[in-house]
């Protein structure tokens, strides 16, 4: 009988000491891309990688974009010649497509500080077509969006709307000055803010909806959750960050943080803002709360690399990247500081393209690091704990010493009875992560191809994108043309925002499940993908480039 519990208390070590799995990352390459600073994010595609460099310009030199391949083997450089400001507008990657406005190729577009806003042959850095825009001091600094077949770009002065396949302006609207302002669509309706304290509206057509005065710059792209929308506005020694209900046209403040606000990430209801004193986040759900905070000095852009761990680009001269687990809860986790031999000032995000990351800062270099995955034992390894692991390692400890107590006074059956009690309550514990590691293994592409659940009568326009089809009691509403998202969550919030459909969710100890479309629950919703019924929580479940997602009652 002892020999059975020795046995048991085995079996329960192998299967209960905790493993992680970490990523490293070791130096491949690096290519000195100078004179000039690299102030925004670099960008990649299954040829190259593509990253542009800023500065202000005196002499001979001027701003460049610069191909290389994954090796770091340069390819074609284009030059500016007549940019003499800061280029602050992130590349862009399009691939080829087709809409009403025609047919394109594979498209890399850049917008310059001389007012230029350029389609390049991601190939060879041809121009492709170009269109030009006012310059004030400057000209287009800003982050463009792509909606369906046109891209959407704020200019110095306003916004405007151009054809992807022939670089025909459809729009150009006059607002107020602009400076590192994007752009985001809800609904039918742009929102882009400016330097002049304006948050505008303006519709698909080109008509201006609304103006919203706030009470400072906005100097990135609102971000959209349902019908509301988050700004964080710099101000003379501060920022405040708002929450703008488009609804009700109500603003109201969420927090007053740091100064010199940068470009704020999204990972489904969870938002983080950097600033000079440190990263927020926020978790949003009926109302948008405080979540956590990190001190530090982030003014530029970040980037989530192995799905949600944040890199926030240091803008100190001692510089680096501030590295966190962002978890479920909004909380920062496991917070480090990722070195390179070129830390300094930065504003640039790094770029995550399958196992390479490309980094660049004010040093004018750009680094690429290759992952290398290990699996460590944490319990027998790790130097640091978590401070739930090491709860959990000291209960398990606890667990099996009193069950040895008790078996060496011939108590086997208050032995066996705490050790079976202790693996139940462990289970329940790892049900969640259970289910996500199933889902991770398992999860299959669906089988059917997107063109047995298309439409004809749907626009070409949303061939080859992501398509989601509600199918509410009263009718059914549809909305094609989105790219971009990985999960079912992630895909039917944008959707859902897009067509004012107001949806419900509920967060179970199995993950994200939606409840109510539209004010209907039923007996509750289910989704499919391509036809096939999905299995799986919303926020885990993958999607393709390319799919119809379809909700319908259960």
């Amino acid at each position: 009988m002892r020999r059975s519990l020795i046995f048991f208390v085995g079996l329960f070590l192998f299967f209960f000491t905790p493993y992680a799995s970490a990523a490293t990352w070791s130096p491949a390459w690096e290519q000195d891309v100078g004179p000039g600073y690299i102030t925004t994010s670099p960008v990649s595609d299954g040829e190259h990688v593509y990253v542009r460099t800023s500065g202000f310009w005196t002499g001979e030199e001027r701003p460049e974009v610069k191909a290389f391949t994954h090796e770091g083997v340069p390819k074609w450089t284009h030059v500016s010649p007549t940019t003499v400001q800061h280029d602050m507008s992130p590349l862009l990657l399009v691939e080829a497509g087709s809409g009403a406005c025609g047919q394109w190729p594979d498209l890399l577009l850049v917008g310059w500080a001389n007012g230029d806003f350029t389609a390049l042959h991601p190939s060879n850095g041809t121009l492709v077509w170009q269109v030009n825009t006012t310059v004030k001091a400057w000209g287009i600094t800003g982050a463009s969006m792509i909606d369906a077949d046109n891209v959407v770009v704020p200019t110095r002065e306003g916004l405007m709307q151009v054809c992807l396949a022939s670089g025909q302006k459809n729009f150009e609207i006059q607002l107020s000055n602009g400076w590192r302002n994007g752009v985001a669509k809800q609904g039918e309706t742009y929102w882009v803010g400016s330097e002049t304290g304006s948050l505008w509206g303006v519709h698909s057509n080109g008509t201006i909806s609304s103006s919203v005065n706030l009470s400072g710059f906005l100097r990135h792209a609102p971000l959209v959750v349902d019908h509301r929308l988050l700004l964080h506005v710099q101000e003379a020694a501060s920022s405040s960050l708002y929450v703008y209900n488009t609804t009700s046209a109500s603003l109201g403040l969420i927090a007053t943080l740091g100064g010199s606000p940068g470009v704020p990430l999204q990972l489904d209801q969870t938002f983080v803002f950097g600033d000079s004193q440190g990263l927020t986040s926020v978790r949003c759900g009926e109302q948008c709360l405080i979540a956590d905070s990190l001190p530090t000095w982030v003014n530029g852009e970040m980037a989530f690399v192995s799905g949600n761990q944040i890199f926030a680009p240091v803008n100190t001269l001692e510089g680096g990247w501030m590295t966190a687990l962002l978890n479920e809860t909004g909380e920062f986790a496991n917070i480090e500081l990722f070195s390179t031999p070129y830390d300094g000032y930065g504003t640039s995000a790094p770029h995550e393209s399958s196992s390479m990351l490309y980094l660049g800062n004010d040093a004018g270099v750009l680094m690429a690091f290759e992952r290398e995955e290990t699996t460590v034992q944490e319990a027998i390894e790790a130097s640091e704990f978590d401070g739930m692991a090491l709860l959990g390692i000291l209960g398990i400890a606890l667990v099996l010493a009193g069950s040895a107590a008790m078996a060496k006074r011939s108590r086997m059956n208050e032995a066996w009875g705490l050790l079976s009690f202790s693996a139940l309550v462990i289970a329940l514990l790892m049900l969640p992560d259970v289910s996500n590691a199933w889902n991770d293994v398992l999860t299959e592409a669906p089988s059917n191809p997107p063109e047995e659940e298309w439409d004809p009568s749907w626009p070409e326009a949303w061939l080859e994108t992501q398509v989601v089809v509600f199918e509410l009691p009263e009718e059914t509403v549809t909305l094609g043309g989105l790219v971009g998202h990985t999960t079912v969550w992630s895909l039917t919030q944008d959707a859902a925002s897009q067509l004012e459909i107001n949806i419900v969710s509920e967060d179970t100890s199995l993950g994200l499940y939606l409840t109510s479309i539209n004010g209907t629950s039923a007996s509750g919703w289910e989704y499919a993908i391509n036809g096939e019924r999905g299995n799986y929580a919303i926020d885990v479940a993958a999607v393709e480039s390319t799919l119809v997602l379809r909700w319908s009652l259960a």
